[in-house]
């Protein structure tokens, strides 16, 4: 078995479907170094994958990450800017951090000496960096992730094969088959012949039973404890309603225009890769009520993210491609500074403005349930309506909101969502029974 043989082997050996999470710290900067640390991310973005300070590429377990560096909550009156670096990783989060600062303790240090707290040379260790981590942690209020189980190992050897199965194709005149069962049992044949490309005749490893058992377990559990919720608490939830109704008559709403100057910086960071990050940040209104309002909202959409929008389809934006497919890769929401702002972020192809544009005409209703409790929202009705609906002025609040990513790195650039599915379901079709209407359907993705 040669060296390729081996090193493909040992990786599919080590695919399994597991959940996917999300990995967030947010760490305070020290204010006279903000400028040197801003000029060291520039570096580490440079070449997000393969740079000497932090590479990303030696993770086989992540998808993306980005680090962002967001002011303070009274950035005006009291320095209080920090450093976020986020992940999107398959597996634990104990098993990331552990490879991180194992693979790239160099890079922390000259990164996380620049924020405040941070062991200082005698006290760093591997484990003074991980309990530094850890404690600097955040939970994400709601985590969206395109298809539950499918990691960055398996994408990226799938994306190999697809490109091998090309090649093949390619060197194969029109009339050599004459039916497409025939076609793709030649194409079964290359694959079983090849030692990098033979591991895709195995069936695909998917959840266990157990999980997805203790999975519908959970989801039929939070939905009776929701109905009961309603059902013994809807005189307080009408009044819940009518409040935040009363309090939409007083709303204020941003009506600045973002500058062009400022659209055209934040445009020019895009379009480097098949998708794209988007980062967003603003206050939430005023009050208690709002706070609850947004928790309430996330804790619900976490629900449905994870057990129903969880197949590469999240609330139909956008029905494209092959099997509903969507294309957003993850999308995140976390609570900062003790609910007082939101961070929302997201990985997705295409333009921004065919990203917005989906998002305000399947689901406006839905961008207005939760966003709606931002301060300087466009004025929404009974909470779903109108807001997003303003598309211009839904428009010009987001780029006022958004946020510019000073790292970012995926680990698979060239491939949208509909190509990694696309890239699946090719590996699926190599095992298994067809007739000649599947063998030509199948035939069709290639």
């Amino acid at each position: 078995m040669n060296l390729v043989t081996r090193k493909t082997t040992t990786l599919v050996e080590n695919i399994h479907p597991m959940p996917q999470n999300a990995f967030t710290v947010q760490i305070p900067i020290i204010e006279s170094k903000e400028q040197d640390l801003r000029q060291l991310l520039a570096v580490v973005n440079d070449n997000s994958a393969d740079n000497a300070i932090l590479s990303f590429s030696v993770f086989n377990n992540l998808h993306f990450a980005r680090i962002l560096l967001i002011e303070g909550p009274d950035h005006i009156k009291t320095y209080a800017s920090s450093l976020v670096l986020m992940a999107n990783v398959d597996g634990s989060i104990a098993d990331f951090i552990e490879q991180l600062v194992q693979e790239n303790s160099a890079g922390l240090d000259l990164m996380l000496d620049m924020c405040q707290g941070y062991p200082n040379r005698k006290e760093r260790s591997a484990q003074s960096r991980k309990n530094f981590l850890n404690d600097h942690q955040l939970p994400s209020q709601a985590f969206y992730i395109n298809t539950m189980g499918r990691n960055s190992q398996q994408i990226k050897l799938e994306s190999e094969l697809h490109d091998g199965l090309q090649y093949f194709l390619n060197g194969l005149a029109p009339g050599d088959f004459d039916s497409a069962q025939g076609l793709r049992n030649a194409v079964i044949d290359f694959v079983g012949k090849r030692p990098e490309l033979a591991w895709a005749l195995a069936s695909r490893a998917r959840p266990s039973r157990l999980w997805q058992s203790l999975e519908n377990l959970r989801f039929a559990g939070l939905v009776a404890l929701g109905v009961l919720i309603v059902a013994w608490a809807w005189p307080l939830l009408m009044g819940w309603i009518l409040t935040l109704r009363k309090r939409e008559f007083s709303d204020d709403q941003d009506e600045h225009r973002p500058s062009l100057s400022r659209l055209n910086a934040l445009r020019a960071s895009e379009d480097i890769a098949a998708h794209n990050p988007f980062s967003a940040m603003g206050y939430l209104k005023p009050g208690s009520i709002r706070r609850m309002t947004v928790r309430a909202l996330l804790a619900t959409a976490q629900v449905m993210l994870r057990h129903v929008f969880n197949r590469g389809d999240l609330a139909g934006v956008p029905q494209l491609g092959l099997d509903g497919v969507d294309t957003i890769h993850f999308a995140r929401w976390t609570l900062l500074d003790n609910d007082r702002r939101l961070l929302f972020t997201s990985n997705y192809d295409g333009s921004l403005e065919s990203y917005m544009v989906d998002f305000i005409d399947k689901v406006a209703w839905g961008l207005n349930l939760i966003f709606s409790n931002g301060a300087g929202y466009p004025l929404t009705r009974w909470l779903v309506h109108e807001g997003a609906r303003n598309e211009q002025r839904f428009k010009d609040y987001i780029a006022n909101h958004q946020l510019q990513n000073q790292v970012w790195f995926t680990n698979y650039p060239h491939l949208t969502a509909v190509n990694i599915a696309n890239n699946e379901s090719i590996r699926d079709g190599l095992s298994g029974p067809m007739n000649e209407h599947q063998a030509s359907l199948w035939l069709k993705r290639l």
